[in-house]
């Protein structure tokens, strides 16, 4: 009866053991997903601030008020374009989707070496 009660209690306490580190590897996971989206928006913004200075500057050596922000955006839109024909979309998330196999993979092969004595 011992042995029985033991070994429940080992049981539940691998089960305890399970539930922590799961929300140590969601609470990694999730510190990483803000970084990243808070790293992206800072980048968002400062592309956006280079782009109206070089478009003002355009402006300015080009005597117009438009014209500056005309040859921006078209810069932009061929880029769209070359982004289409060439397909890096699709390539981006193949490598997007590559990293996250392997963040899990060495985030698996951490917890395990973590385990052995």
């Amino acid at each position: 009866d011992s042995i029985v009660e033991d070994l429940v209690a080992i049981v539940e306490a691998k089960i305890e053991l399970l539930k922590i580190e799961l929300k140590e590897e969601a609470a990694k996971a999730v510190t990483k997903i803000i970084s990243a989206v808070v790293l992206a928006l800072l980048l968002f913004l400062i592309l956006i601030f280079v782009s109206i200075t070089i478009a003002t500057l355009l402006n300015h050596f080009l005597e117009s008020r438009f014209w500056g922000f005309a040859i921006v955006t078209a810069f932009y839109l061929l880029l769209l374009v070359a982004f289409k024909l060439f397909r890096v979309g699709e390539k981006l998330e193949k490598r997007i989707e590559m990293s996250l196999s392997n963040f899990e993979e060495e985030d698996t092969e951490t917890s395990d070496s973590d385990e052995q004595p």
